[in-house]
């Protein structure tokens, strides 16, 4: 079984300290509900600088929930060279993009202790970073104290102390500092003082120049082939940004089409939640309108009832004004639809887990991974980094009010090509399991569990 499968019960657990970086979009439920192409397209342009700077500094992502990152560095000051320069290489791309297009990641970073479970972390090492994370500033970077003490003297940042922080679930409040880079650059000093030329120095400029005028023909003679390669490489260089922006803006489409078709059939179960209560409603008050006259039939002596239905089969029944329902019956019928949203909000959260692909060839293998799992109104979303193909694999699928789920998976391949395999599951308390395959056959399963 690989290094990465899930570790048995009576394995020892793992422990080690860590720098955890957290980042996280601000304002992204609002951008992805304004236009869900364009702010898909924006995140995959940004995830780009943020992925190759991480690989710079020696970070590794273990974990992503659609536009979180977090990443694990052997120094804190790697860490917060890493978080400073992603903020301003983003503030940089940022200005050359329209208003409504422009986006900005807050960063958290914590050093602390944390539990190694096959490729995921665990613990307050990460939750810390998270929570320091959340009241940092669009574009900004907040620290804890242990990352500043280990940094302080050794970059050229400015601080600013904001106090000892209390964060929801963390047992000690936590010192914390906000980071900003700082632009002054110290300039050589060069001296304007000129001595008189000497007979020396005449005769070494001479021999100065008699040196660049040999060789100036032959960077002339050079210049023409240096001049057509680098034309040849930039025409390259623009058509491989072409195909893998094409190549992106499909991902993009393919993307919101998912997303459009999970939304068309939530409401459609919406839609048919509230026609059952309306039909439900109705019966309560047509049985309401009867209830008086059926009363007053069997109330009536025989020969009355004969009577009642003689004229009853030949002339139409007199209009009866029905009764107002009891208050009761509107009640269960208008708490159908918020039932069903409280139904598929008891779901919400983050997942921590991990998928396995379950090899049988050339001999039987587990292979695992670490997903992170983000569930709102019964909507599944996770994506990861595929370091092999370089590439975003996709995680997108519902679970309905009785804990039923459907999970389809985007992989991408070592070549390129692009591959899916179709899950099924349940959820059983903060606990989700799920099991398929990828369309050559290869089994693959996944396990999560809520963070608290």
């Amino acid at each position: 079984m690989d290094k990465d499968a899930i570790p048995k019960g009576d394995q020892p657990i793992e422990r080690r300290l860590a720098t955890i970086l957290m980042a996280d979009v601000a304002n992204y439920s609002a951008m992805m509900g304004e236009n869900e192409e364009r702010t898909v397209q924006t995140l995959r342009g940004h995830r780009q600088i943020f992925d190759e700077l991480l690989q710079v500094h020696r970070g590794r992502i273990f974990n992503t929930a659609g536009d979180s990152v977090l990443a694990e560095f052997p120094s804190a000051v790697e860490a917060v060279r890493c978080a400073t320069e992603i903020q301003a290489a983003l503030h940089t791309r940022n200005q050359h993009l329209p208003a409504e297009q422009r986006m900005s990641f807050r960063i958290g970073i914590n050093l602390g202790d944390v539990i190694v479970q096959g490729g995921d972390l665990l613990g307050d090492g990460v939750n810390v970073a998270a929570r320091i994370q959340s009241i940092t500033e669009p574009g900004g970077v907040c620290i804890s104290g242990s990352v500043y003490d280990q940094i302080q003297n050794k970059l050229t940042l400015q601080f600013q102390q904001l106090g000892e922080q209390s964060f929801k679930n963390i047992a000690q409040p936590i010192r914390t500092f906000s980071i900003s880079s700082s632009d002054a650059m110290a300039l050589p000093f060069v001296s304007k003082r000129r001595s008189r030329p000497t007979w020396v120095g005449v005769a070494i400029a001479a021999g100065v120049v008699g040196l660049a005028l040999a060789g100036g023909y032959a960077l002339y003679r050079n210049h023409d082939a240096s001049v057509a390669e680098e034309a040849r490489r930039a025409a390259e260089a623009q058509q491989v940004a072409q195909q893998r922006q094409e190549e992106q803006s499909r991902a993009a489409i393919e993307t919101a089409k998912r997303e459009a078709a999970m939304q068309a059939e939530l409401k459609a179960a919406k839609d048919a939640l509230e026609s059952a209560a309306a039909n439900k409603k109705a019966d309560e008050e047509r049985k309401l309108a009867e209830t008086p006259t059926r009363r007053a039939t069997e109330a009536a002596p025989p020969k009355a009832r004969e009577g009642q239905s003689k004229v009853a089969a030949v002339s139409p029944q007199p209009t009866t004004a029905a009764p107002q329902p009891a208050p009761a019956a509107p009640a269960v019928a208008a708490a159908a639809p918020s039932t069903l949203a409280a139904a598929l909000e008891r779901y919400d959260g983050i997942y921590s887990g991990q998928l396995c692909n379950m090899f049988v060839d050339p001999e039987p293998k587990t292979v695992c991974w670490g997903v992170a799992m983000k569930v709102e109104q019964g909507v599944m979303l996770a994506s990861w980094m595929n370091p092999k193909a370089g590439q975003l694999d996709s995680a997108r699928g519902r679970i309905s009010p009785q804990g039923k789920i459907d999970l389809t998976l985007e992989g991408h391949g070592p070549g390129g090509n692009v591959g899916h395999a179709l899950m099924m599951g349940t959820i059983s308390g903060s606990d989700i399991t799920v099991s398929g395959a990828w369309g050559n056959g290869l089994r693959v399963t996944g396990k999560w569990t809520r963070t608290p």
